[in-house]
């Protein structure tokens, strides 16, 4: 079984977001977590996120975020990060990004941290997840 680790800064838009999705196309195919560049530990999601979530099917409401340590990395077999920017904080946090740590999206698009913003930048974000998740599907078949 393959397993999955998103990254986003917080853990609480877009990660875990990530991985409701992938957990909800996926099923048990795959171990599914997330975490966050600057997590922040044992927040739940935001409201707007859960809202997002609760419109694509998935249910954010049991989330508590978490803040991404070496072991995470370590131990996921793909690891997809939402911006350049993650990419930056993890060779910083750990001195250099592994292979197997990536954009989310496979066409190298920034998926935007919607983080106070209004639902409508929540709605993009999931969208933008969505679509990477699609396209990125028959790569963890």
């Amino acid at each position: 079984m393959i397993s999955i680790l998103f990254v986003c800064t917080g853990n609480i838009c877009r990660s875990p977001m990530a991985e409701a999705i992938a957990r909800d196309r996926l099923g048990t195919a795959a171990t599914v977590a997330s975490a966050g560049t600057r997590g922040l530990t044992g927040r739940q999601a935001t409201p707007e996120a859960v809202t997002a979530a609760r419109e694509a099917g998935v249910d954010l409401s049991g989330h508590s975020a978490r803040r991404l340590d070496a072991a995470m990395l370590d131990a996921a077999d793909h690891v997809y990060v939402m911006t350049r920017s993650h990419l930056e904080d993890i060779r910083s946090a750990f001195g250099d990004v592994p292979a197997h740590v990536e954009l989310l999206h496979p066409d190298g698009y920034d998926i935007v941290d919607p983080y106070g913003e209004p639902l409508t930048a929540y709605r993009q974000a999931r969208d933008r997840i969505e679509e990477a998740i699609t396209a990125r599907v028959p790569e963890w078949s």
